[in-house]
């Protein structure tokens, strides 16, 4: 009797690698468009699955890289590495290094090993500004300026300062971070001074910061306890004054009041009341109320009958702290957006945000104490809850958003409704916050982020509701498995593409691997699938390097990437994602990147700094002709072999590190209801599996072990047979370039298990698309 059989045709690779717990899930329609595994395979827009690229060599390095464009076409690599900051030129040339601070004597604080993903940076004009979290409180940012003509240097870096106005004004913002209630007494309005608080404020470390005392600053210069110390003046303080009445005020102004003369507009607080007067401290800038002041308050009006009689200062709790400085530490997040540079992760005031004045970098000046004079003031607000705020991304139809690590916020900006003091509003898009150290991407109308915990990737879009404008998706769902165990640590989009149309979102993780996710956009948003949700096929893409960082600019894709190759001392390298490479950390090998060779030493080979270790070569134009694996000597030069067509002084010759790739579909079940004919009660078998492809240089069709497990059996998932697919047959010249082959090949695996698994494999290097894996298996 024959076996019923059930045949699946799998021409749709679109979702990606999905969650072994799919395998079951026959009615999802995600499953009939993923695989069990798709590890180094790049999703295409026709739904097929080709090898991904190859990474080329750049130059080394072992820090961040990010590639920076300072005007129009003069881009550079921006690195920071272990405690030091360096620039490169487009040509991998450095044209500038420096293991201290903008200040000349303080070390660069920053480690590989205390993670680059805090440091965060913007730039505007020829200017980068840079934040980070390491050496804290004393994370002053940076400013690394180009000249803007010198391409083999032209770099300056200074620490950022806010400027002093010539009346001592420092132009940072103020806050009350110092318990409320607590009030301030200083003895005089100008020079050195003794200052007084009625409860502990005054820590070590807090002499050369700043207070705010009725909207006038003074300098702390010494501490005898946390009550006592001395301050120098910064802008003359108001005094106090006295405020005669011809009746008693009693009943009508209390201690703590704020009171306003209807003439003058002068504004106080009352420090005592008497039995015809009050007194009070002026709060400028009108710093004196006068005779026919009708004096208002909480309780009543009352007329002054008399001027007003100076006093020295009184004892109020109408003062602030500095927000930013060496002891309360400073931004930790920087960002750019509608004319103003922005701060935000202030470790004094966690949900605080600050935009500087439209135009003037170094103007961040907020007093909550002094009126704002001009719309295009220093903005200094707060986001709502017990936020910290991580990140601002200036988004879609120029609203801002707000990464908190609790929630995250949009901040509406119009013409109507422009940035400016007293505008900010925060409306709320998810009560689930953003990853720490992991920066959002903007993927055109698409904001991409890693949400709170670090296991789902979320999407920010605007689908163009009036009442909901704003909506947040889920984009990995069902890649639970690519994300649970690892640290995202970098976001990467191109927003440009030279090398193929598709478009790819980038994630890496901590321990050096990294995910790649497909997606394509419809009006400005990511495409939905059958399920109404973003659609995005995400596959993890290994390799012999581990990945130390990620970035992208325009069309490319950098990595600093760490190779420890058997034999040979490990080393760290930038290199970039390439189409037209087939191996990890290529290079010519007769024709090294100018940066490269300048570093090799004399009488050494091209290979020198993989001495004693191995390689892949590759030639042919295109370089897609499979050598095998080369010895390299102790010198860096290859070994020769022998083989037929070796030609090892070819100038297209290509050395570097291979990769495997694996695409095993879900083999298809046979529906559990219908007649029986014994459907899911025995062991299976994969009676044929045919694969239709395209550009073909050679694989390997396998089956895989699946079960049951014993204490002698093999992981699961382990190759048992196999059926290579060769890049030259018989008749080919091994010495050309293997052709390119469009073609069907067919195979019978052996073995039968409950749950069957078959792959293909692309075990050498060369192109290799998938169009369709066709599968007759037993019910």
């Amino acid at each position: 009797m024959a076996i019923p059989k059930i045949i699946g045709a799998q021409t749709d690779f679109s979702a990606g690698e999905l969650d072994v717990t799919m395998k079951r899930a026959d009615d999802n329609p995600t499953k009939k468009v993923g695989a069990r595994q798709m590890l180094n395979w790049r999703i295409l827009n026709s739904k097929a699955a080709t090898n991904r690229p190859g990474r080329s060599a750049l130059f080394f390095e072992t820090g961040r890289v990010e590639e920076v464009l300072m005007s129009s076409g003069n881009f550079f690599y921006l690195v920071f590495g272990d405690r030091y900051l360096r620039v490169y030129n487009a040509s991998g040339t450095q044209v500038f290094t420096s293991l201290v601070k903008g200040d000349g004597s303080t070390p660069i604080p920053w480690t590989i090993a205390s993670g680059l993903g805090a440091i965060c940076w913007t730039v505007i004009g020829l200017s980068i500004y840079i934040t980070y979290t390491a050496g804290y409180p004393a994370n002053v940012p940076q400013v690394l300026t180009w000249d803007g003509t010198t391409v083999g240097g032209g770099w300056t870096l200074s620490t950022y300062a806010e400027s002093v106005s010539a009346g001592g004004q420092k132009r940072t913002p103020f806050y009350r971070i110092s318990p409320t209630g607590i009030t301030l007494l200083p003895s005089n309005t100008s020079g050195t001074i003794n200052i007084i608080f009625s409860a502990a404020v005054l820590q070590t470390g807090m002499v050369g910061t700043r207070l705010s005392y009725c909207g006038r600053q003074l300098t702390i210069a010494s501490i005898a306890d946390s009550m006592h110390g001395t301050a120098t003046v910064n802008e003359q303080l108001p005094g106090s004054e006295s405020l005669p009445f011809a009746t008693a005020p009693a009943g009508i102004f209390n201690v703590g009041d704020v009171v306003t003369g209807s003439v003058s507009g002068a504004k106080g607080v009352v420090l005592s009341v008497a039995a015809l007067a009050i007194s009070v401290q002026l709060i400028p800038p009108i710093t004196t109320f006068v005779a026919t002041d009708v004096v208002a308050g909480p309780g009543g009006t009352l007329a002054m009958n008399a001027g007003a009689t100076g006093g020295a200062p009184g004892a109020v709790a109408v003062w602030n702290d500095e927000v930013m400085n060496a002891f309360r530490g400073y931004p930790q997040s920087v960002f750019n957006d509608q004319g103003r540079l922005g701060f935000t992760n202030v470790p004094s005031v966690p949900s605080g945000i600050i935009w500087s004045t439209i135009g003037v970098n170094n103007d961040l000046w907020v007093d909550p104490l002094v009126a704002t004079v001009s719309t295009a003031n220093a903005i200094f607000d707060l986001a709502p809850g017990k936020t910290q705020v991580l990140y601002v991304i200036p988004g879609m139809e120029s609203s801002e958003f707000v990464f908190c690590d609790n929630a995250i916020y949009y901040i509406p900006i119009t013409v109507q409704n422009p940035l400016v003091p007293g505008s900010v509003q925060f409306i709320g898009v998810s009560a689930y916050g953003s990853l720490v150290n992991v920066q959002p991407r903007r993927a055109e109308q698409t904001i991409i982020y890693v949400k709170a915990g670090g296991l789902q990737v979320g999407a920010i879009q605007a689908p163009g509701a009036y009442n909901r404008p704003y909506i947040i998706d889920n984009i990995s769902d069902l890649h639970a498995h690519l994300f649970a165990g690892h640290t995202p640590q970098a976001i990467a989009i191109p927003t440009a593409s030279t090398a193929f149309e598709e478009l790819y979102i980038y994630i890496s993780f901590t321990g050096g691997s990294l995910v790649v996710g497909k997606y394509a956009m419809k009006s400005g948003l990511i495409e939905a699938g059958e399920d109404g949700r973003p659609a995005i096929g995400w596959a993890p893409w290994t390799s012999a390097g581990s990945i130390l960082w990620l970035s992208a600019y325009s069309s490319t894709v950098l990595l600093t990437s760490f190779y420890a190759i058997s034999g040979a001392t490990p080393y760290s390298l930038i290199e970039q994602f390439d189409t037209n490479s087939y191996v990890d950390s290529a290079l010519l090998v007769n024709s090294l990147p100018a940066a490269i060779a300048a570093q090799k030493p004399i009488g050494k080979g091209p290979l020198w700094f993989i001495a004693g270790g191995t390689v892949t070569l590759l030639d042919g134009t295109p370089q897609y002709r499979m050598m095998g694996t080369y010895q390299v000597d102790a010198n860096g030069f290859i070994i020769p072999q022998g083989n037929a067509g070796e030609n090892l002084s070819s100038g297209a010759l290509v050395a570097g590190q291979p990769w495997t790739s694996i695409l095993e579909p879900f083999v298809p079940d046979a529906p559990a209801q219908g007649r029986s004919v014994s459907q899911r009660m025995f062991k299976r078998r994969v009676s044929r599996m045919a694969v239709y492809v395209s550009q073909s240089t050679g694989f390997l069709l396998a089956r895989l072990f699946a079960g049951p497990i014993t204490r002698t059996s093999p992981p699961l998932g382990t190759i048992m047979n196999t059926y290579r697919v060769t890049a030259w047959n018989q008749d080919d010249d091994p010495t050309q370039l293997p052709p390119l082959r469009e073609e069907v090949q067919r195979w019978r695996p052996i073995g039968r298990a409950y749950d069957p698994r078959v792959a293909v494999i692309k075990d050498t290097p060369g192109p290799l698309i998938v169009h369709e894996i066709g599968i007759e298996a037993s019910i």
